[in-house]
Order: structure tokens, then sequence, then C-alpha cells
């Protein structure tokens, strides 16, 4: 089941080069380059690959200074996703066909943890937690005053052979998301780490689980932040999804303590 649709074809083209962050060269099969926006403020480590096979989106939009986005890059593990936004928007396909629904209306898979989350009846996104914290998801229910924290992070970083990692840079953001989870779930909420690996579409679910792990070399503050965050009772789950051209489904959750 597709929880994530493309609408229209992506079309192939040609990995070139990135550039300011968010602009990326590609060659279409014309040998025309086209200049496309890179929804994607990490480094993309491991992902820039000249002349990699890349699929881009066409927006319909005329009046955008940047009419196409980059969307999946064929690398040597499988497609990757390199659009951060569509990790945000796949979890939030997974709620919404859970939250505030009844066993027997569940139907995306096994693989969903549905008792983990089944209890709640609704789902905000971009919620505030604090005047200066907002996460990516808040779970609620009516008759409950607890409430579910989620943020979410996309990983496509492959490190050596076989070794995926977050975070590709130095991320100030996503420490401070650490301490507000550990922060939340000593308030009495639950409070969860979601990380959804964006590539690695021609790997085992076995091996992808079995590999990821914090990038401590690139940043130690969150990895020792994590490592709080999992003895004060942030739950921590890696979330595969299957990445096609036509968009995305789940291959696993699994559920890391």
């Amino acid at each position: 089941m597709l929880l994530l649709k493309y609408n229209i074809e992506l079309l192939k083209s040609y990995f070139i080069k990135r550039y300011k962050r968010f602009f990326v060269d590609v060659k279409i099969q014309s040998e025309n380059i086209l200049t496309v926006h890179c929804a994607n403020s990490g480094s993309m480590k491991s992902c820039i690959l000249p002349d990699a096979p890349a699929y881009i989106l066409d927006s319909q939009n005329p009046e955008r200074k940047l009419r196409f986005s980059l969307e999946l890059l064929e690398l040597e593990d499988g497609l990757a996703c390199l659009n951060t936004s569509r990790a945000n928007q796949f979890i939030e396909q997974l709620f919404l066909q859970t939250i505030g629904k009844k066993e027997s209306e569940f139907f995306i898979n096994a693989e969903f943890p549905y008792q983990q989350f089944s209890p709640w009846n609704f789902i905000k996104r971009e919620a505030v937690f604090t005047k200066e914290t907002r996460f990516d998801f808040c779970l609620s229910a009516i008759d409950n005053n607890k409430k579910c924290w989620v943020e979410v992070k996309s990983v496509s970083m492959k490190i050596n052979h076989n070794t995926w990692a977050f975070p590709d840079a130095v991320t100030e953001r996503g420490q401070k998301h650490l301490i507000e989870l550990i922060n939340a779930k000593n308030k009495g909420d639950d409070a969860w780490l979601f990380f959804v690996l964006m590539r690695g579409s021609e790997v085992s679910e076995k091996l992808l689980k079995d590999s990821f792990r914090i990038a401590n070399e690139i940043d130690a503050e969150y990895h020792a932040l994590f490592e709080r965050a999992k003895k004060e009772g942030v739950r921590i789950a890696l979330i595969i999804p299957s990445i096609t051209l036509q968009g995305f489904s789940l291959r696993k959750f699994y559920i890391l303590n």
C-alpha cells in the first residue's frame, strides 16, 4: 500500500553538482543542463555522486523560480530520497491511517506497531511545545491530558560499505530537540524520536537496522544527548520505507529501545 504517492511521473536526469545548498544542476536526456531546487538543508554527505541517475519532480508551476525539484538519486544501495520533507509527510500518512481508528479499520500492514499509537485521537503538525520549540507532531486524546510528542529525522548518509548514520553535519537544532524530548518525558508525556531511513531500497531491512547508528564522529554532542534521551525514557524508532518512483510504503518499523 502506497502511503505517499507522486501525483505525476518523475523525470529522469543525471546529477551534476549541488551548490548554494538548495541548488542542484542536472543533465536531462537532451543534454541540456537544468537547475532544480533541492529541499535538503543537510550536507548530503555520501549522496553527491556525479552522473548518478536523478529523478526530478515538475511543480507544474511556471511562475516558480525553480520549477523542478530533486526527489530521488539512484545510488549503490538503491534509491535515496533527498527531499527531507517527504519523511515527515510519510510519517503523517502513517498516523492518519492509525489515529482515532479501531483495530478492525487498521490496514497499513503488520509492520506498524498499531498498539503504540492507537490510543490517540488527534494529530497536530508543527506542534508548539515551548515558545522556542516545535515538534513535528503532537498526538493527543479526548479523555487524556497526556500528550505524545514526535520528532522526525530524515536519514540519508551512508558511511563505509554497510553503515547508515545520522546526522550528516553538526545539528544544534537536533540537539535542542533531544533536550526538549527529555523535558517532555520528564513532564509525564510520551516522547518519540523517529529516524526515517530514506535510502537503501536494495538493502535488507535487517542489515539496515543492525548497521544504523548515531554519527558520533560528526556530532559528539548529539550522540551524548541521544544516549541520555534513551536512558531517560525517550522512545527511539527506525522506520524503513519502501522507496520507488511511484512513492513510499512501509517496509519495517523497528522500536530500538
